[in-house]
């Protein structure tokens, strides 16, 4: 069930997920220390008020370090069950961007520049999962490149359930593009990548197998105590 921001007490729900973490958001649409003196940071806008339970993460990468191969995050987004989008933001360069991969992330150096500083968006990242589960394609990388950790239990990753490449009979770890296309019924990534497109695809996924995956789930739990 998705908490509703307009209501009363969802709005407390967040405040006191801030208050855990002691930031507070303020009347100039900021985050900030509490105890601190420093100068806020802006932070990115929300662009929907509705929680779930369950929300979608996809990052797009540019490279950086030796020829580029390394990932340094570039855009982040995240969606909720229902497919709003809740976060989308560009993200500055924290190193010399060696390569924009631009054919395929779609990423310029001038999005880059107009986006929010990185500190910011792992902070509103990681305040918007906290408690929730966290879907999502190959979230070993997503995670990597925004510094986060989130608890296994809670990670819930179509890149690594065998009913899901079983249904599409893959041999190895099946690509986000090839899921939607076979269980789905839809294209993507058919010219530059989309993280909000992949983030909801992987919701898609997550919710046509959630019920079973669940139960999986909770019988290993029972297993193991």
């Amino acid at each position: 069930m998705g908490i509703d921001m307009e209501s009363g007490n969802a709005y407390a729900d967040v405040e006191n997920v801030l208050d855990i973490n002691k930031l507070t958001i303020n009347s100039e649409n900021t985050f900030s220390k509490k105890t601190s003196c420093q100068k806020p940071r802006p932070r990115p806008k929300i662009f929907s008020s509705n929680l779930t339970d369950c929300l979608a993460l996809d990052c797009e990468f540019v490279g950086v370090g030796p020829h580029g191969k390394e990932h340094m995050v570039a855009r982040v987004s995240i969606v909720n069950e229902r497919g709003e989008v809740l976060l989308d933001s560009y993200v500055k360069p924290q190193k010399t961007v060696i390569d924009y991969r631009t054919t395929i992330s779609g990423i310029r150096p001038e999005l880059m520049e107009s986006g929010q500083e990185y500190l910011t968006i792992r902070d509103t990242v990681r305040l918007l999962l906290q408690g929730r589960i966290l879907v999502g394609h190959a979230l070993k990388n997503d995670l990597m490149v925004l510094n986060l950790r989130h608890p296994k239990k809670m990670i819930r990753d179509t890149s690594h359930h065998r009913p899901i490449a079983r249904r599409i009979r893959a041999i190895g770890t099946p690509s986000l593009k090839n899921l939607s296309k076979l269980i789905l019924g839809e294209e993507i990534q058919t010219g530059i990548h989309d993280s909000i497109q992949d983030a909801r695809a992987a919701m898609k996924i997550y919710l046509l197998f959630r019920e079973d995956w669940e139960k999986s789930l909770k019988k290993l739990s029972r297993r193991s105590r």
